[in-house]
């Protein structure tokens, strides 16, 4: 048997012959002579169960077992009372205060071992059962607020859409110049609407376990020169300088070759949306003896203390906003830590409000 049971009893003899019998089937066993001490340790840390006497002087039993259903941290632990107590009134008392069980004294050690055997194990089911509603909270409410993200940020490129499909309808002889800005206007809409949809899909993939990858040895620092490359264009379109940063050293980390590229696009791509025009974006590839680090550092306006601390969540929405009226999903810094941790990586950022921040990548050797 396993189980951390607590005795309250103010009769050393009931303690030390409860204890005896408990330990004997191998449960962990705690005690305390007083019910104003038993608060003090329950609180201190919780017991799987705690068996309570009744007639104790100062504070009984009952205003014991009160005082722990009144508790949020303590309400959830099952109380057996054991007492010498006969008369029905006392067993109704007991219940009616929060027990969940009454042993008579003089008590059977069967009976007292068949009772708290089978009410740890009824509280450990309730345990994992509120563990399950609070998955099941949390799940509605990311559904909530993925109904209200999927009505808001697709809802807007498609009036978008929509206007433009129309505009064009209305006005057939349109010039070529205005007819060709028309239809890029079209495809960008059209464009945020298939990233936020992949980026859901990502993210369900991902929760899904459907996502697979391989872990090979792949040189970081010649991804990175790629992924810098592939942005030099969306740099200059803000005016800003994007850099790249390589130090002397085997930068080859094992992740996998097709996802990897993905990730670093993806810290890039918000370094260059948050920053804004004239500041410099600079990627670092860092080799360390276990990891190879990739660093990237933008001149943008920092994060808050708050801010850090839901930076990877889903949804995420962050007080600093895109510099140059782009779209952000608050999905994709999720979908980065998740790829990364399962290629056995680590993810973080450093950033001081107003000074801007440092996303990096550590992705181990082996």
């Amino acid at each position: 048997m396993s189980g951390d049971v607590f005795l309250v009893d103010d009769n050393p003899a009931n303690l030390t012959l409860l204890a005896g019998i408990l330990r004997a089937q191998g449960y962990k066993v705690r005690m305390a002579n007083s019910g104003r001490s038993a608060l003090e340790v329950v609180r201190a840390r919780a017991p799987e169960l705690i068996l309570l006497d009744i007639t104790m002087p100062e504070m009984d039993g009952y205003e014991v077992c009160l005082a722990l259903k009144a508790d949020p941290a303590t309400r959830a632990i099952p109380v057996l009372f054991i007492s010498a107590l006969d008369d029905p009134k006392d067993k109704v008392k007991a219940f009616q205060s929060g027990g969940v069980d009454y042993i008579p004294k003089p008590f059977q050690a069967d009976e007292v071992l068949a009772r708290v055997k089978s009410h740890l194990e009824i509280g450990r089911l309730q345990g994992e059962l509120r563990s399950r509603n609070a998955d099941l909270e949390r799940m509605n409410a990311e559904k909530s607020e993925f109904m209200g993200i999927v009505a808001h940020d697709l809802k807007s490129p498609l009036n978008v859409i929509r206007g433009y499909a129309e505009m064009l309808r209305e006005e057939p002889e349109m010039p070529e110049p205005e007819r060709d800005s028309t239809l890029a206007r079209i495809a960008t809409a059209a464009g945020r609407m298939d990233r936020l949809i992949q980026d859901l899909l990502d993210v369900n993939a991902i929760e899904r376990g459907l996502v697979t990858f391989q872990r090979l040895p792949v040189d970081i620092a010649q991804v990175a020169a790629l992924v810098v490359e592939g942005y030099q264009e969306s740099a200059r379109a803000k005016g800003q300088t994007l850099l790249l940063s390589s130090a002397e050293g085997d930068a080859v980390g094992m992740a996998d070759p097709k996802l990897l590229p993905q990730l670093i696009e993806n810290l890039v791509s918000n370094a260059i949306k948050f920053s804004p025009p004239g500041k410099s974006t600079t990627v670092r590839v860092l080799p360390m003896p276990q990891a190879v680090r990739l660093e990237v550092t933008d001149e943008g306006p920092g994060l808050t203390e708050e801010d850090q601390g839901k930076l990877f969540g889903k949804f995420t929405r962050l007080s600093a906003r895109p510099t140059g009226g782009e779209h952000s999903t608050g999905l994709g810094l999720s979908i980065v830590k998740r790829l990364v941790e399962a290629m056995e990586g680590r993810v973080g950022c450093v950033s001081t409000p107003g000074a801007g921040a440092t996303f990096f990548l550590e992705i181990a050797r082996s």
